[in-house]
C-alpha cells in the first residue's frame, strides 16, 4: 500500500502543464500557481501585440510579477521567477509540452481555440483539455471537433478574482475556496490524478449539469450590464468609477429580481432533468441546505487552525453541493461565506459579500462572454424543455437593441443538437460512468420562475 501511494505521489509531481491564454488575467494567474507548485509549464499567448508583450516582459526581466493583498488593504509585489518554464506563442510548442493543457482565456473563444489545438495535434495525443471557465454547453462543441467522449473538465467559474494591471504582472485579489468541476468524457486513471492533484480544492463529478447550469457569471453579470447601461456609460464619460455590484445591483431591488427570474430559470431546468436543486421556488429545501453549512461552519471552528485539516472537512461536506444546481444566493454562501438567509433577495445577498463591496467595475466580457455562452445556450434550453425564459429574453432582446446586434445567432443557440442529445449530456449519460436518469417532473414549470410585474 505504502509504494502504491508514493508512486502515486510520484506520478503527479512535476506536472507537465500548458496553458493557453497566459496573457489573460486568469492565464497569468495560473502560471504563476503552477510554476510556485513546481510544475513543468509553457505559457502560450497569441502573437498579438499583448501577447507579445507579455511574454517579451516575462523573458526579459526572467519571470513574472505577482502582486497581493498583504494585510487584506496594502499590495506587496513580487517577483516569481521563471525559471526553466517557457512562454511563447508556438501552438506546436504547446501540444508537444503538455500532459494537460487549461485554457484560461473566455468562453467565448473556445472552439476557435480547439480548431487551433487539433491541427497542432492534441486529438492524436489525447491530452485532457480543463476549461478555466467553460460557462453552459461548452462540451458538445469541443466534441463536434475533437470527437465524442474527448476528455474536458469544465470548470463552473474562473478560480481566481485576478486582474493584470501591467503586462508580465498580474494581481490575484482573492482565490475561491472551493468550486465545482465536471469530468466529461473518457479519462486514464492518471489523468484524473493529475488532475485532482492540481486541484485539490475543487469538488468533482461526473454531471455537465452542475456546470452548464451552475453558470453564475450569466446571472451576475449580464442583466445589470443591460438594464444600468445608460448609467454605467455616462459615468464612464465623466471619467467616474462605478462600482458594479454595489451601485449596479445592491441599491437596485428591481435589478436583482430581474438576476432573480433568470436564475430561477436555470434552477428550473436543472429541477425538470431530475437533478438535485437548491433555492429552487418548487422546491428550496432551505431547512436542508442550513442543517448542511451549519454542520460544516462547526466543524471548520473545531479546526480553524489546520489548514489542510479544514481543505479535507470542507470537501466532505460540500460533495453533495458539488453534485447539485444552487441558486445564485447559496452559490455566495459557500463560495464567499455569505451565509444564506431564507427569503433574502439577491440584492441585499450581495450587498453583504465583502468581496463585492470593494470597487468593482464593469467589464466588457460580462456582455462578450456572458451573453454568447450563457444567457443565449440558457434561453435556448428553457426552450426546449417548456420552461419559462421571459426575463432572459427581454434582456437578450434589449441587449440586441441597444448594441444592434443578433445574439441568439452569434451565441451558443444549440443548433444541431438534438434535444435528447442535450438531456442526455446534462445529466451525464456520456461521460461513460454509470448512466443517470432524467428522472422529468411532472410538475408543469412554464411560467413560475417569477412574477415580474412592477419591475
Amino acid at each position: 500500500m505504502i509504494n502504491n501511494i508514493e508512486m502515486l505521489k510520484e506520478r503527479v509531481k512535476n506536472m507537465r502543464i500548458g496553458i493557453y491564454g497566459s496573457s489573460t488575467q486568469t492565464g497569468g494567474a495560473f502560471l504563476v500557481d503552477f510554476i510556485v507548485a513546481g510544475h513543468d509549464v509553457y505559457g502560450y499567448a497569441r502573437k498579438t501585440d499583448k501577447g507579445m508583450e507579455f511574454t517579451d516582459r516575462i523573458i526579459d526581466r526572467k519571470g513574472i510579477m505577482l502582486e497581493r493583498f498583504e494585510d487584506g488593504e496594502n499590495i506587496r509585489s513580487r517577483l516569481v521567477p521563471l525559471g526553466s518554464n517557457r512562454v511563447g506563442h508556438d501552438v506546436y510548442d504547446l501540444v508537444e509540452h503538455s500532459d494537460i493543457i487549461v485554457i484560461a482565456h473566455p468562453s467565448q473563444y473556445i472552439v476557435d481555440t480547439i480548431k487551433q489545438l487539433n491541427e497542432a495535434g492534441i486529438a492524436k495525443k489525447r491530452i485532457p483539455i480543463i476549461l478555466g471557465c467553460s460557462r453552459t454547453i461548452a462540451t458538445p462543441y469541443i466534441w463536434n471537433i475533437l470527437g465524442e467522449a474527448y476528455p474536458v473538465v469544465c470548470f463552473s467559474t474562473s478560480p481566481y478574482s485576478a486582474k493584470a494591471p501591467a503586462p508580465g504582472t498580474v494581481f490575484i485579489k482573492r482565490r475561491k475556496r472551493n468550486w465545482m468541476a465536471s469530468l466529461e468524457g473518457e479519462f486514464k486513471i492518471e489523468d484524473i490524478d493529475r488532475i485532482k492533484s492540481l486541484f485539490p480544492q475543487v469538488l468533482f463529478n461526473r454531471v455537465p449539469a452542475t456546470t452548464s447550469l451552475g453558470n453564475i457569471g450569466a446571472i451576475f453579470h449580464v442583466a445589470p450590464y443591460v438594464l444600468n447601461y445608460d448609467e454605467i456609460t455616462e459615468r464612464r464619460d465623466r471619467g467616474e468609477v462605478y462600482s458594479f455590484y454595489m451601485e449596479g445591483i445592491a441599491e437596485k431591488p428591481d435589478v436583482g429580481r430581474y438576476m432573480e427570474a433568470i436564475d430561477q430559470t436555470r434552477l428550473h431546468i436543472a429541477y425538470h432533468l431530475g437533478l438535485s436543486v437548491f433555492g429552487c421556488s418548487i422546491s428550496p429545501r432551505e431547512q436542508e441546505w442550513k442543517d448542511m453549512m451549519n454542520r460544516m461552519r462547526s466543524a471548520e471552528e473545531q479546526h480553524r487552525d489546520d489548514i489542510e485539516k479544514l481543505r479535507i472537512l470542507r470537501q466532505g461536506h460540500l460533495q453533495k453541493i458539488g453534485e447539485s444546481i444552487v441558486s445564485a444566493q447559496h452559490w455566495l454562501d459557500y463560495t464567499y461565506g455569505v451565509t444564506r438567509i431564507a427569503g433574502e433577495s439577491l440584492s441585499s445577498a450581495i450587498g453583504r459579500t465583502p468581496t463585492y463591496q470593494k470597487m468593482s467595475v464593469p467589464q466588457s466580457r460580462y456582455l462578450s462572454e456572458d451573453i454568447p455562452t450563457g444567457l443565449v445556450p440558457l434561453e435556448a434550453l428553457a426552450k426546449r424543455f417548456g420552461i419559462d425564459h421571459e426575463a432572459i429574453t427581454y434582456i437578450l432582446d434589449l441587449y440586441d437593441e441597444i448594441f444592434h446586434k443578433d445574439s441568439r445567432a452569434e451565441g451558443r443557440n444549440l443548433e444541431g443538437f438534438s434535444t435528447e442529445y442535450l438531456r442526455d449530456y446534462l445529466v451525464g449519460i456520456q461521460t461513460q460512468e454509470q448512466p443517470l436518469s432524467a428522472k422529468i417532473a411532472d410538475t408543469d414549470l412554464t411560467g413560475d420562475t417569477a412574477n415580474l410585474s412592477g419591475i
